[in-house]
């Protein structure tokens, strides 16, 4: 039996609805269940044919679970979507995942937030689970990020502070001294925490500390990428910054001017821009790719670009996925 403290009940409403009784409760997560004959992987377009239930139910996606192990927070735990059907038991509509992280981390009597429906057909099921799940305007990475910001994110505040070590911004578009690559520059602060101090728990320790030799790559990548190009908005392609910083991060000791000096193209006839280091990037990348697909084999030709004309083996990068030197 489900231990659900004293629900608030919502009127019954008229129309399409009559019948169909609502109210919040709190219900232990160990006594919210997942009908497996209801498969949302048809609706989703990840199952087909007779694979594929008649209802709609989130399977389990082990990355994204995972996720939500990560930034845990009881908190911020929102209300589950809950029915409450003819078996007595109460099932999920929205917030499989959640449930399964809370089992995971606070133990199956950890009581969740529901909104509990009761009365549903089946064709309301669905029409719920869709509407939490399929029916919701993307949020912009810029806005995610700038709330964060007020939530106190420890990685996002880092992020901010790095950029505006430089007198420079970041933005929902980008200009001379605004960023708008957000997710590039998110990608740069976790490529520093796999190199991060941790505690006795596992979680980063703020201010975050490097190992000897390695700097924070932000700052430095954004002063290699305005030193090839000056402040405008293509300097700050979030291609390029992912290159440069996938070629820092497996080269600490890597020269930096001299790497603003090849990505420019000095030495050559013509100054090469950013587009047309992207222009390479994009030959190089089965099917084009997207912008974090391409960063690979464009940090690979810069590698390339930076090597020539050096002799000395212990001057010479290592492309990113090589092995050390011998």
């Amino acid at each position: 039996m489900a231990r659900i403290a004293t629900p608030a009940t919502v009127p019954a409403q008229s129309g399409p609805t009559k019948g169909v009784r609502k109210s919040y409760a709190e219900i232990r997560v160990g006594d919210l269940h997942v009908d497996q004959n209801l498969d949302s992987a048809r609706l989703f377009g990840t199952n087909t044919g007779e694979d594929a239930g008649p209802a709609a139910q989130r399977k389990k996606d082990v990355a994204w679970t995972a996720r939500l192990t990560k930034m845990w927070d009881p908190f911020a735990l929102l209300p589950a979507i809950v029915s409450l059907r003819e078996d007595g038991l109460h099932y999920l509509l929205d917030g499989q995942h959640s449930t399964e992280v809370a089992v995971e981390k606070e133990g199956p009597d950890f009581l969740r937030d529901c909104m509990v429906y009761e009365g549903l057909s089946a064709e309301q099921e669905a029409k719920l689970f869709l509407a939490a799940n399929r029916d919701r305007k993307a949020v912009k990475p810029f806005d995610i990020f700038r709330v964060s910001i007020t939530a106190g994110d420890p990685r996002n505040t880092r992020i901010l502070a790095e950029v505006e070590s430089l007198d420079l911004g970041i933005s929902g578009s980008t200009s001379a001294n605004k960023i708008g690559a957000v997710q590039a520059l998110t990608a740069l602060a976790v490529m520093d925490e796999k190199h991060a101090a941790r505690d006795e728990s596992g979680s980063l320790v703020y201010p975050l500390v490097l190992p000897e030799g390695r700097s924070p790559l932000i700052p430095q990548v954004l002063r290699v990428v305005e030193d090839a190009w000056g402040r405008n908005p293509a300097t700050w392609e979030g291609i390029m910054l992912r290159a440069v910083a996938m070629v820092l991060d497996r080269n600490p000791g890597a020269q930096l001017d001299r790497l603003s000096r090849k990505l420019a193209g000095h030495g050559k006839r013509k100054p090469i821009t950013v587009a047309q280091w992207k222009e390479s990037s994009i030959a190089n990348t089965v099917g084009g790719g997207g912008s974090s697909s391409r960063s690979a084999p464009l940090a690979k030709i810069i590698v390339n670009e930076y090597n020539t004309g050096l002799t000395d083996p212990a001057e010479l990068l290592i492309p990113p996925g090589r092995p050390d030197k011998d």
